[in-house]
């Protein structure tokens, strides 16, 4: 079913992520593959499975929204063997992602969903773009910057995320200790590198290698006051299980946004993915709230 599903998306754009030599001032431009038709619906998926995730979502959206799901720059490039810009950011995503929703035709303000990183760009994105924006559904964003500086220097989970992701420069390759890590620090602790050659070793290895450049997410800067005066929908969906840090900084984005509301989803850090009915459910509730 779930081959089927992924097999059933219509791929309308598939843009290279890399600038062109010849016209070094083009703008970056981001994978994209849409579904479906009415309002659009953009959708940004975590920071290791990407646009995939959002893949069964999609299919089942797409009989009311024409849903956009973008591919990020460390996904792709990771995918196809290809270094990030040295001067990977946060701020090079959201410009690809206005860019590419440019060259699809996207002239009206989006619905617009992301999760864990695919959150952060989403918010990055209203944030500096608010008039492109109808509503804002985020699942749980890495938005540290959000956090006081001395909560996060003595909250031990939340530091020691912040701290991994700081070392995961663009033109630094992942090891399998720092995926490992990484895994646990969001709830799933005991993880063991898997036969290399054997049925889940090329997973292991694609989404260890996305790991590349996270360290955006810890150096990116965000305006608290650009925060406060979003007075947009803002849907701020979490997992009732999820770690501490990731509920910590969900409850401060919800007590500074003017227009919010709150999903509590059965699971962790990825319940967008594993409670899909009672996301979808409580997203279209949002949305038909707001039209």
């Amino acid at each position: 079913m779930r081959a089927f599903l992924a097999g059933a998306a219509v791929m309308v754009a598939s843009l290279s992520c890399l600038s062109q030599a010849a016209h070094p001032k083009d703008r970056l431009v981001l994978e994209s593959f849409e579904r479906g038709s009415g309002p659009p619906l953009v959708m940004l998926g975590g920071g290791t499975r990407g646009a995939d995730e959002f893949t069964p979502h999609a299919t089942l959206l797409g009989g009311s929204y024409r849903t956009i799901r973008l591919q990020t720059l460390n996904i792709s490039r990771s995918r196809q063997k290809q270094p990030l810009p040295a001067d990977y950011s946060i701020g090079i995503e959201v410009a690809a992602v206005d860019e590419t929703l440019n060259r699809l035709g996207v002239r009206v303000p989006a619905d617009f969903v992301g999760h864990s990183m695919g959150a952060l760009i989403a918010l990055q994105f209203a944030l500096q773009h608010p008039e492109k924006v109808r509503t804002l559904t985020l699942a749980e964003p890495p938005a540290f910057w959000v956090v006081p500086k001395n909560e996060l220097e003595r909250t031990p989970d939340m530091r020691a995320m912040y701290e991994l992701l700081l070392t995961l420069g663009p033109r630094v390759e992942p090891t399998d200790d720092q995926w490992i890590r990484f895994r646990c620090l969001l709830g799933e602790c005991g993880l063991e590198k898997p036969e290399v050659g054997g049925p889940r070793w090329q997973e292991w290895v694609a989404r260890r290698a996305a790991l590349r450049g996270l360290s955006a997410i810890a150096q990116l800067k965000g305006n608290m006051n650009r925060l406060k005066n979003f007075r947009k929908p803002v849907l701020i969906v979490t997992g009732k299980n999820t770690v501490s840090f990731h509920r910590r900084i969900d409850e401060i984005l919800a007590a500074q946004c003017p227009v919010v509301e709150r999903l509590e989803l059965p699971g962790t850090h990825a319940a967008v993915v594993t409670a899909q009915d009672e996301f979808l459910n409580g997203l279209r509730s949002f949305l038909e709230r707001h039209r």
